[in-house]
């Protein structure tokens, strides 16, 4: 085996420490029938992952417990209502709603970057919150604007995150980024134009209902994310009611390029295109024949 004899020496004991070699009376060496010295270590080897199991199993008691201590050291977890101001301040609440969610995490992600992310046009670091989020065995159900296919990264993005187990579909429009947690609290952006502002937290049973309400009635209309090679589905007679409700409403142009997360050339590309499809000559016409039809109040 081309080892000196003092090397074949120190394999040998370790050989026999292990039980796969047996040493004669007369000092000879055999080698012991591998069923009989493979299941003792295996046995072995099966009470080491218990005590490490165990070990890990007390290392997340811990964890639980510093996180407990950090929860009421910290801004007051019962309190009704709180606002985090800031992106520093931000972003640790939302890791806080990703390591402490035991049921269920419903995100509604509006136009523009998540509350408290520094790159706006980073969207890795709230993905990777969301895929950690489901692995942790945390239900999570996310809508998405249609309009990411605008950008490859975001439907990579949500690609990842979907094949970690976060459940997505996609809307037109979202009016402001929120989370609903365990259906115990509601988080909210200060500012739907600034995600750098800060987020509010809710916690009157009301507010959360209102909120699930308004999650439940978008995720049913909403459509599936779309696999890798399929275009983003879209559907064509939702997102007219949504451009029109928001022409009926006299929306400015810029408001509703950015519930549309749009560009405003997009946006009004998206009108002009409505007002050859209805036939008609401008806007309000336009909200009058929407009318008519059925699709508006």
């Amino acid at each position: 085996m081309g080892l000196t004899a003092q090397e074949a020496g120190v394999v040998a004991e370790r050989l026999l420490s292990l039980g796969l070699l047996a040493r004669s009376a007369d000092g000879d060496l055999r080698a012991v029938h591998p069923v009989l010295a493979c299941h003792p270590l295996l046995e072995r080897a099966a009470l080491r992952l218990v005590r490490q199991q165990k070990e890990l199993e007390l290392g997340r008691a811990a964890v639980d417990e510093l996180a407990a201590e950090i929860g009421v050291s910290g801004t007051s977890s019962l309190a009704e209502a709180e606002v985090h101001r800031g992106a520093a301040a931000t972003w640790a609440f939302l890791e806080r709603i990703a390591t402490t969610a035991t049921a269920s995490v419903r995100c509604m992600a509006a136009a523009g970057a998540a509350p408290g992310v520094g790159e706006t046009s980073d969207y890795t670091a709230i993905s990777e919150l969301a895929a950690f989020t489901a692995q942790r065995g945390t239900e999570v159900q996310l809508l998405l604007l249609e309009s990411i296919d605008i950008l490859p990264s975001l439907v990579d993005g949500a690609h990842k995150m979907a094949g970690a187990g976060v459940e997505i579909r996609t809307v037109p429009t979202l009016p402001v980024w929120a989370f609903i947690v365990d259906d115990e609290y509601v988080a909210t952006a200060l500012d739907p134009t600034d995600n750098q502002a800060g987020i509010m937290i809710v916690r009157t049973p009301g507010a959360v209902a209102a909120a699930a309400d308004h999650f439940a009635r978008h995720w049913r209309g909403a459509a599936p994310l779309a696999t890798s090679d399929q275009p983003t589905p879209r559907d064509l007679m939702h997102t007219h009611r949504d451009l029109l409700a928001m022409l009926a409403d006299e929306m400015l142009d810029e408001t509703i390029a950015r519930r549309l997360g749009v560009s405003k050339t997009t946006a009004r590309r998206r009108i002009k295109h409505l007002i050859q499809e209805f036939e008609v000559r401008n806007r309000t016409q336009l909200v009058v024949r929407a009318c008519r039809m059925g699709l508006l109040d």
